[in-house]
């Protein structure tokens, strides 16, 4: 029997598995190593923390989650205790260090803060991305620019996405979200045995927050 009629042979008899395989409920692609998948994933980004310049109490919040705000622009006011000599109080004013979107608010009017203490967590909302854990079975499979799906949950909706960092140093997968992050980052992939890889992915413009949560797929074999 030639070597051809033997792979025909050797791949129908494949054929009957696969079906059942897909009748039963199994996805054929995933159980051929086709591709990854990962529901301990995501989205986050470059966040800025807008801190408090002194001690005080806050007296006036001027943005809210949500609102764009500009470099420089004053997002809460505080109040100190009068300098010596002085009988009025000192207003301290919480700028955003750079132009953004606020994610979230760490303060609320009558909260005492500290100097340094953030105040406002701020993102470009143009520019986030994915931080999803691999199973360390399969990481070695995963390579940078393989496509990857990208499901978000909270809009019930399915981008395109490609790997374009892997990331086994779990310190660099913290997840950067001013607290609204699901909590776990690093500790959770170490934990399950993952390895986080990051996956960019166009989002248009779908309103898509830090913190959100995903479900990744990606292609590990070429032509998917």
């Amino acid at each position: 029997m030639s070597g051809k009629r033997i792979a025909l042979y050797a791949g129908l008899s494949v054929l009957p598995l696969i079906a059942a395989l897909w009748i039963a409920g199994f996805d054929p692609n995933y159980v051929l190593g086709n591709y990854v998948t990962t529901s301990n994933a995501f989205v986050t980004g470059d966040l800025i923390e807008a801190s408090a310049p002194a001690n005080g109490e806050v007296t006036r919040i001027l943005s809210n989650v949500g609102d764009p705000v500009h470099n420089g622009q004053i997002v809460v006011y505080l109040a100190t205790l009068p300098q010596a000599g002085s009988v009025l109080p000192v207003i301290p004013q919480v700028r955003a260090p750079a132009a953004g979107t606020i994610v979230h608010l760490d303060v609320l009017v009558g909260q005492r803060v500290t100097m340094g203490e953030p105040v406002a967590t701020i993102a470009d909302l143009r520019g986030l991305w994915i931080v999803a854990g691999i199973d360390e079975g399969s990481f070695h499979t995963v390579q940078v620019g393989q496509r990857a799906d990208v499901y978000v949950p909270a809009l019930d909706e399915t981008f395109v996405g490609k790997v374009s960092q892997l990331m086994p140093d779990l310190l660099a997968s913290e997840p950067r979200t001013g607290g609204s992050a699901p909590s776990g980052g690093s500790s959770t992939f170490s934990s399950n045995n993952e390895i986080p890889v990051r996956v960019d992915f166009d989002y248009g413009d779908e309103l898509v927050y830090p913190g959100m949560s995903a479900n990744v797929t990606v292609y590990v074999r070429r032509g998917l």
